[in-house]
């Protein structure tokens, strides 16, 4: 009885430990359901256990067969007795032939798929005349095997001799003075001499194809002294190995000990010699003259890392600006005036968490930059959403089942601020209003950019929709999304969540659904994550409904001679994945067919990518070219923009990115600084670099072209100079997506950089005076982006000033806009002021008007003005500085926007007098 009650509970121990470890199986399983990709998971399941079984077999028969022929000659030597010790080797046997496969398929399935599923690159290697593809696919897969059968040679080494060992001590065999003088012994020895000498001779072949990524020389790959000198040394010891392999057998069975000792110490001494005679030979013969040596080799370098990384295509356009901007230029180029981007994503970004988040449960995590076709015209926009912070929410029923979702879009204008400075909104509150003909049905956001948490939907009780008033409006799920929660699964995933809720709130029923994988992120990586994928996911409103675009990228560190960049030596962006906000539908298209990587994925997880004809035209539309690529992309640029080996080689003309973003202050105290430190450009663009802060995406048209488009900007100087020498510009719209224009400036002229335009901001008397009046009563000056935009044969400049309290919560509002045409500098309250100034132009209409502008910042006083009209403005403006320094902000507001209404007003009688 007591038998049978053990064998009972051990029987439910087991069924309990099996269930549990399988949960997250099953629930991986049904999940991948959902979605829509189980072929994916099951490829990957699958792969794993095809080749588990052949790689076993065949490492069960290595050793099993080598270790029963060591066991016959153990049986020779110490007779039947070590039988009895049989079975508990052949155990150890399959033990490790065990341990081997599983470490093997599990930890390189993907590796041997790639091998099978290669794709020509139509390239070759300028060394070894070999495909990209066989270093990319192929020479991977080759260094695993050969690491696996060197690792069981080594495993067949360390059995043998420690069986020997073991035998002669637990046997006593005195009789045997040296284990190699018995004949079998001895054949055991030639077998592992053989099989060591021929892994060294395929090891130095495999170390011939590395020398293509060799660090070596003046440039990454093979250099003059690789080639000519270690991949000689490696031929030899290759032939000399390969020929001792067989040689050393005889010589095992004849017991020719000296002349197996010289061919070891020759091989030896090759392997010693070679980085001898290669330090000798690039030291002392190779850098005297190294430029002549390495010439071949550098232009190696340099044409593969710019067609790793696409930027062997870029089209080059000379550009000397003119500095002859006027009035009817600008008027000409209205649609380019029309579009400048006067908001910047970091202060845009705080004000919609400071105003538009409504309650202390949502958040703006980001900020994207699109265009949209609103009223029949093309503009370029801020977009967010706002999303569930789960953060500050405490209860599991509030966390999983009633805070489930975000709610609403909000989008304003790049180009345009209110008369106080702040966002021009053209979405926003909640519900959303909605101010443009663009359809947004569904606003809520079940999947965003914050937490994974998983959602609990479709139970008793109504989810928070949004806020309305004291009131909350509530709904209910209606989308695809979700796991049915039976009660196996219930139970499941109580277990696999470690939470009993899940199994016995009253508040789940069978109807109810779990959302799992809500992080759009964690998403796209859980269902494809050999794909490297860009940090900045963007939302999209589209046929009424809100989707995320996710830049996928495929990547590989082994092309050869191309310079790595975090470990990283080819990038393709050949996959655009949209994930639905609403029901999570995650769609990964493929958008460059010529990319032979995501060719082999589409060959080994059929069924996860969709071609490119299958993407919605409306979808398409809103493409960006991606930030994270096209800053690697600079980055290169900095120095393989130089296609001449000489000058590569000199490093003469080295550039560095001078970011569109400035990562300067225009405080008293920078200003100060700056002056002592203007050539020290390098450190703030190193900065720059880091900083966070989205690209400059711009709305412009440029040079020689009919139509604005969206471009995605980035500016170089010389390195450690402050003179620009060229502009980047990647092109999204239509058939020009993707496509690189790069327009160079002539060196031998100064150009305002970011950096330099900015430092001459700071030389400006009389608004570095503003600036200290603004920061003397509690306030701080914040950056905003400087653009730098062709028009014509000429630049323009401009950047954005706000102000804002400085406490903790305070609100940025833009104050100034700093115009220049590349000579004179103005600010004005907004960009009409501005170019009045500079210009001597009235955007309102569309004509040149009087100016005595002399080009200070103040610009100038229309002498048509009446005194009253005069006297009334400057009180408004005195008593709004006197509330700014008070910290009255409310007051200040008021007085600002009298302020402007009195403006138009006086624009209304000019334009009516004229």
């Amino acid at each position: 009885m007591k038998k049978r009650l053990g064998f009972i509970i051990a029987t439910i121990v087991i069924i309990f430990a099996v269930f549990f470890m399988s949960s997250s199986f099953i629930i991986d399983y049904q999940w991948f359901k959902e979605v829509g990709y189980t072929s994916v998971y099951f490829t990957k399941v699958f792969s794993i256990l095809k080749l588990f079984i052949p790689i076993f077999l065949i490492i069960f028969l290595i050793i099993y067969l080598y270790s029963r022929s060591l066991f016959n000659d153990i049986r020779t030597l110490a007779g039947d007795s070590v039988i009895k010790g049989k079975k508990i080797y052949n155990i150890i046997v399959v033990f490790v032939s065990v341990v081997f496969a599983f470490n093997i398929a599990s930890k390189y399935w993907y590796t041997i798929l790639q091998f099978t599923n290669s794709i020509s690159f139509n390239e070759k290697d300028p060394l070894f005349n070999k495909d990209i593809s066989f270093y990319v696919f192929k020479l991977p897969l080759i260094q695993v095997i050969y690491n696996t059968l060197l690792g069981l040679a080594a495993v067949l080494v360390i059995i043998t001799i420690a069986t020997y060992i073991a035998l002669k001590v637990k046997f006593n065999i005195t009789q045997i003075n040296d284990i190699t003088n018995v004949k079998k012994s001895k054949r055991k020895f030639a077998i592992i001499s053989f099989v060591i000498f021929m892994m060294i001779s395929v090891g130095f072949i495999l170390k011939s194809y590395y020398l293509l990524y060799s660090p070596r020389g003046v440039v990454y790959g093979a250099g003059y002294t690789d080639n000519n000198i270690t991949l000689l040394f490696n031929k030899v010891v290759t032939i000399v190995a390969a020929v001792f392999s067989f040689v050393s057998i005889f010589l095992i069975l004849k017991d020719k000990k000296k002349i197996l000792t010289g061919f070891a110490a020759v091989i030896v001494g090759l392997v010693i010699l070679e980085p001898i005679a290669a330090v000798i030979t690039q030291n002392f013969f190779v850098k005297s003259n190294e430029l002549e040596f390495e010439k071949k080799y550098i232009n190696y370098h340099i044409e593969s890392t710019r067609k790793a990384y696409n930027i062997d295509s870029i089209e080059e356009k000379s550009f000397e600006p003119k500095y002859n901007l006027d009035a009817e230029q600008i008027k000409k180029n209205n649609d380019i005036i029309s579009n400048l981007r006067i908001n910047s994503i970091e202060p845009v970004l705080s004000f919609y968490n400071q105003v538009q988040t409504m309650k202390n449960y949502y958040n703006f995590h980001d900020i994207d930059t699109d265009r949209y076709n609103i009223d029949g015209q093309k503009s370029q926009v801020f977009v967010s959403v706002r999303e569930i912070e789960n953060k500050n929410i405490t209860s599991w029923q509030n966390k999983h089942l009633i805070y489930t979702h975000g709610y609403g879009s909000v989008m304003s204008k790049v180009n345009s601020v209110t008369a106080e400075g702040q966002p021009d909104f053209l979405m926003s509150d909640l519900p959303t209003n909605n101010k443009t003909d663009i359809k947004l049905d569904n606003p809520r956001i079940y999947f965003g950019e914050s937490s994974n948490d998983y959602i609990i939907v479709n139970t008793k009780i109504n989810e928070l929709d949004y806020p309305n008033g004291d009131e909350n409006k509530g709904t209910k799920y209606s989308g695809t999304a979700g796991i049915k929660l039976t009660p196996l699964n219930r139970i499941l995933f109580a277990i696999n969540e470690g939470n009993s809720r899940i199994l016995f709130s009253k508040d789940i029923t069978n109807n109810s659904k779990i959302i799992l994988h809500k992080n759009i992120m964690n998403r796209v990586k859980t269902i494809a994550p050999f794909l490297k994928y860009d940090n900045d996911p963007y939302i999209v409103v589209d046929n009424g409904r809100l989707f995320w675009i996710i830049d996928a990228y495929t990547t590989s560190d082994k092309y050869p001679y191309s310079q790595p960049y975090d470990n990283v030596n080819y990038i393709r962006n050949s996959v655009k994945v949209v994930v639905d906000a609403y029901n999570g539908n995650t769609d990964f298209y493929i958008t460059d067919d010529n990319d032979p990587i995501v060719k082999s994925y589409s060959k080994i997880f059929k069924g996860l990518f969709k071609s490119y004809d299958k993407i919605p035209a409306t979808l398409k539309e809103h493409f960006r070219y991606p930030e994270e690529l096209f800053k690697l992309q600079c980055e290169v640029l900095e120095k393989y923009h130089m296609t001449n080996p000489t000058t590569f080689f000199t490093q003469d003309d080295l550039w560095q990115i001078s970011s569109g973003l400035s990562n300067s202050s225009t405080t008293a105290e920078a200003q100060v600084k700056n002056k002592d430190e203007d050539n020290k450009e390098e450190e703030v663009n190193s900065e720059s670099k880091t900083n966070g802060k989205e690209a400059l995406y711009l709305m412009t048209r440029l040079p020689g072209e009919s139509k604005t488009e969206m471009v995605l900007c980035e500016y170089f100087n010389v390195m450690g100079k402050q003179n620009m020498v060229s502009m980047l510009g990647a092109r999204m719209d239509g058939d020009n997506y993707g496509k690189l224009v790069m327009y160079k400036f002539p060196q031998q002229k100064t150009i305002y950089s970011p950096m330099l335009f900015n430092n001459k901001i700071m030389q400006d008397k009389e608004l570095t005076k503003e600036i200290k009046l603004w920061e003397g009563k509690g306030s701080k000056v914040v950056d905003g982006d400087i653009i730098i935009l062709p028009i014509n044969d000429s630049l323009l400049y401009l950047k954005t000033l706000y102000l804002k309290a400085n406490t903790e919560n305070a609100i940025p509002e833009v104050k100034k806009i700093v115009l220049s045409d590349g000579n004179q500098i103005v600010s004005g309250d907004n960009v009409a002021d501005a170019l009045q100034q500079l210009f001597n132009y009235t955007a309102d209409q569309n004509a040149p008007v009087e100016n005595n502008n002399t080009g200070n910042t103040q610009g100038s006083t229309n002498n048509k003005i009446s005194s009253t009209d005069a006297k009334k403005a400057k009180e408004l403006y005195d008593n709004a500085l006197k509330s700014q320094k008070e910290g009255d902000w409310a007051k200040y507001g008021e007085y600002i926007k009298e302020l402007g209404n009195l403006i138009n007003k006086l624009n209304g009688q000019d334009t009516a007098k004229e």
